[in-house]
């Protein structure tokens, strides 16, 4: 996850780091890349060619999403939208198609948004500079960086999870990230760490050592190139956070209308999942009877269990019918594509053992 959720929004103070040496910072990159140039993910799809295209689509999706899970969603968008554009050209209920699985949808949206103001704006090139990128939607100081450095090897200061928890732990960072103190230590750090070459060299090997041995909770420090080099007196408890926000959980109520072999579905309009389909809403009071299915699943701090009803009668205006082979295609979201897989028969809503 990058670091542009907690640092786009304004410039920190930048203290003084004066304990980190020349000796050091030149020691520390030169046994990172040397580790890196054997032991780099240099098989990640989308640095096969560094295309500028193939960066932008990497990072929209690996915002908030682990490597594992992007990279055959990753192959499919590529055969699906080869080129810039493709995409801008797409369908929104294309791309949200295509999407699925990833989550947090408006990124599937910035993502195509950003895409069509690069044809329109760019001629299909998508930009070297800070300045034209952060113009363009859904892409922050930490994007841009990342699109400099990785796609068009600019000078760049990258801050992803992995960077972060690396350079938290080598300098001994005991401020809170998450505050302007903590935000503007983590930076001067940054700025000191990366030269002002090789920036795609660098940030993929500080995220490769975040990735294999630098991970979180206990990292394999005796292997680490920069074990000589790291302050970290506590490595597991870096980088430090304030106190997360309690999860609280929720109830919401479903409605299955399944009428001639057909599943009614509603064209939600957001905010959460605006443009896919979901079964209707039946409000926050509790049904009577039993539930046909239930899932629980997370949402930013909440834990929210979906419970899934049979309701009878005249189906309402604005629902719409599809198929169990319609469904497979449509755009939904993972919640919704789970508990209708819990059907019977896909997309059938006979009564099962399942209690509200």
């Amino acid at each position: 996850m990058p670091y542009e959720a907690t640092v786009d929004k304004q410039k920190s103070p930048t203290p003084s780091i004066n304990f980190l040496s020349a000796g050091d910072i030149i020691k520390a990159r030169k046994t990172l890349l040397k580790w890196h140039s054997v032991h780099g993910r240099k098989s990640l799809p989308w640095r096969l060619n560094h295309s500028p295209y193939a960066v932008l689509v990497s990072e929209f999706m690996l915002q908030q999403t682990t490597v594992t899970t992007v990279i055959p969603r990753f192959s499919a968008w590529m055969e699906r939208f080869p080129s810039i554009h493709d995409l801008a050209l797409a369908e929104e209920q294309e791309v949200l198609s295509a999407w699925e699985g990833l989550g947090y949808y408006s990124r599937a949206r910035r993502l195509h948004g950003a895409a069509k103001g690069i044809v329109s704006d760019h001629d299909g090139v998508i930009p070297k500079d800070e300045e034209a990128l952060i113009k363009l939607p859904g892409i922050g100081p930490y994007t841009a960086a990342a699109i400099m450095a990785f796609a068009h090897d600019k000078p760049a200061i990258v801050l992803d999870t992995n960077i972060i928890r690396v350079l938290s732990r080598w300098s001994n960072l005991n401020h809170p990230i998450d505050t302007s103190l903590g935000k503007g230590r983590l930076t001067a750090i940054a700025e000191k760490f990366f030269p002002p070459s090789e920036s795609r060299t660098f940030a993929s090997a500080l995220m490769d050592l975040g990735a294999i041995l630098c991970t979180a909770g206990l990292p394999e420090c005796t292997t680490c190139p920069l074990q000589k080099t790291c302050r970290a007196t506590d490595p597991a408890k870096l980088p430090k956070k304030s106190p997360r926000s309690v999860t609280t959980k929720l109830v919401e109520y479903r409605a299955c209308f399944q009428r001639d072999g057909l599943l009614y579905l509603e064209q939600s309009r957001g905010p959460r999942w605006e443009g896919l389909w979901v079964l209707p809403e039946l409000g926050n009071t509790k049904p009577a009877g039993r539930s046909i299915a239930q899932i629980t699943y997370p949402f930013t701090r909440y834990s929210v269990t979906m419970k899934v009803h049979k309701v009878e009668g005249v189906v309402p205006s604005g629902l719409r019918g599809f198929s169990a082979a319609e469904l497979l295609l449509l755009p939904m979201p993972s919640p919704i594509r789970k508990i209708i897989g819990k059907f019977p028969s896909m997309g059938g809503c006979r009564e099962t053992a399942n209690k509200s």
